[in-house]
Formats: C-alpha cells, structure tokens, sequence
C-alpha cells in the first residue's frame, strides 16, 4: 500500500506544481494518474484484509467497499473530462461524474452506519435535524456566490443538494465513530464542498493559478481524507 500512496503523493504534487509553473502538458499527464494510485492504495491496503475479515459473509462491508471504488472511479472519469472544461457539454459531463461519485459515497457512509445490515442502520435524528440548517443556509450561500449561468443553475442546484446531503451523512458516521478516522471522513466531506464550490464558481470565466491549486490541492486532500477515514472504518464495520 505505501508505494501506492508514495505514488500517489508523487502524482498530487507534481500536478499542483504543473498548475503553479503553468505547464500545460505535466498537468494533464499527471491528473489522469492522480486517483488510479489512490484506488490501487484502497485495493492494497484494505482488500485483501476486507476479504479475510469477511468480505463475502459482510453485504454493508461488501457494499461499502464497492461503492468507495466505484466513488474514485467516478471521481477519475470526472478528472478525465474537466481537463477540457470550457466546453459546457463536457463540463456538465464531468459534474455528472462527480455527482455520481459523490452518490456513491453517501452509499458507503449508509454501509458504515449498518443500513445494509440484518441489524438495520443507526441514525440520529437530532444530529441531523440540527446540522441541516447549517448545510442548508451554506448552501445558500454557496449558491449566491457561484452565481451559475441560466443554463447550469439546475445542474448546480441538484449537485449542491447531492453534496450537501454527503456532508450531511460523513457528519453521522463522525457522530457514531467520534475518532481519527470519522473526523476525517466529515473533514473530507467539508473539503469537498470547498474544491466544488470553486469548480463551480469558475467553470466559466477566467482562471487564475492560484484558485487553480487551491481546486486541486483541496480536490486532492478530500479524496485522500476520505478514503483513509474509509480503509480504517469499513475494516471494522
């Protein structure tokens, strides 16, 4: 697994120093690797060990391993596709992409928290009911400062709604696992909003270097964040 994340951090970083020295090829060479080397160290570290501790007698620890793979693999195709994301077409198939990995996730937070379990899910309702109006009020700010384009306001609602509620469940599997590994899913969670919310606002006007590391930086970090908090939890879910 440590070779993966090596890799992987090899990946992150030249890429961010591709975006900050402006070098156009590096940076699209290297994003395309970026995520491969974090499901390789997802696989390595966790799949053999999921696996032994009971993947095939497990269906939540089944589901959350596959949804957490198939969350990076959206996450890449995303990747693939906003490398060229002054084409709206394209950029409304790359949002697509996230969305859908965004969905995935929410999934494998149900896992953790026992939904696909013979013993059923646990909840909190007051910790939802209560962390809701936060979400919903950043949410409408959020909107207020992205200010989409006629045509991707729905897009733009939809995704924030779909990210919103992924915040909203990383926050009740740290409510239920208050350790390292909850705390960095929730952090994953929030940084995610971070990264989208600056996609978001300058999909279609001029990009700077710098708000182009920080989209890349904070992308990098939540994938990172959240798949570390996952490896641990679904290990011993």
């Amino acid at each position: 697994m440590k070779i993966f994340l090596i890799l992987f951090a090899i990946a992150g970083g030249t890429h961010i120093t591709a975006i900050a020295l402006q070098k156009e090829w590096l940076r699209r060479v290297s994003k395309v690797l970026i995520i491969p080397f974090l499901i390789a160290a997802f696989i390595a570290g966790g799949g053999a060990g999921f696996a032994s501790g009971g993947f095939a007698s497990s269906s939540g620890l089944a589901v959350g391993v596959f949804f957490t793979i198939l969350a990076l693999v959206f996450g890449w195709i995303g990747d693939i596709l906003l490398i060229k994301k002054n084409k709206r077409t394209i950029f409304k198939l790359g949002i697509t992409s996230f969305l859908l990995g965004h969905l995935c996730y929410i999934i494998t937070f149900l896992a953790i928290l026992g939904f696909f379990s013979a013993n059923g899910g646990k909840i909190n309702a007051l910790t939802l009911f209560l962390f809701m109006p936060v979400l919903l009020i950043g949410g409408i700010f959020v909107f207020g400062l992205i200010k989409p384009f006629k045509e991707m306001k729905v897009v733009i609602i939809i995704y924030m709604l779909i990210i919103m509620s992924m915040c909203l469940w990383g926050f009740e599997v740290f409510f239920f696992n208050p350790n390292v590994a909850g705390a960095l899913v929730f952090l994953g969670c929030l940084l995610f909003i971070i990264s989208d919310t600056l996609l978001a606002y300058y999909a279609f006007r001029k990009l700077k270097v710098f708000p182009a590391a920080m989209i890349m930086l904070s992308y990098i970090m939540a994938q990172t964040e959240i798949v570390m908090g996952l490896m641990s939890l679904l290990k011993h879910s």
